[in-house]
């Protein structure tokens, strides 16, 4: 397997911290898929998907919890690329070794697209709602 360096930017950056820690631990899981170490890989593929479970289901209950409008959408996608790597994980396992290496080249791909488009636009909506749904606080009282 073929080393990628891809880590954590600013451009990945949300700017809702929350959002931005949970990224963090993804982006450090997917580049570890590109490691050189056929016999870990598996094992690393499990600890992104077990992540991947958490992370996906934070964002989908934020996204429930603030009527995000395209939810539905979102979510699809969370569950399009969970099932993609169960199946590449799947098919590592019985021999098909090439597909880790293609999803680990593809990953990053994703998920900067993702971040860009959607995780971005529901931070926005969330920072923006919780501005909204805060009592105003009188002059007197600053």
């Amino acid at each position: 397997m073929t080393q990628i360096v891809w880590g954590w930017s600013e451009r990945l950056r949300s700017n809702y911290a929350p959002m931005d820690e949970t990224h963090k631990e993804f982006v450090t899981l997917c580049a570890a898929l590109s490691e050189d170490q056929a016999d870990t890989f598996l094992t690393r593929l499990d600890a992104l998907i077990a992540h991947s479970i958490d992370h996906f289901e934070q964002e989908n209950q934020w996204m429930l919890e603030t009527g995000f409008p395209p939810a539905a959408c979102h979510q699809r996608e969370h569950d399009t690329v969970l099932e993609v790597m169960i199946e590449v994980r799947r098919r590592v396992e019985s021999g098909e070794a090439d597909l880790g290496q293609r999803l680990a080249e593809e990953m990053p791909l994703w998920f900067e697209h993702h971040v860009d488009t959607m995780d971005n636009m529901l931070a926005q909506f969330m920072v923006k709602e919780a501005l909204t749904t805060v009592p105003a606080i009188a002059p007197a009282e600053l």
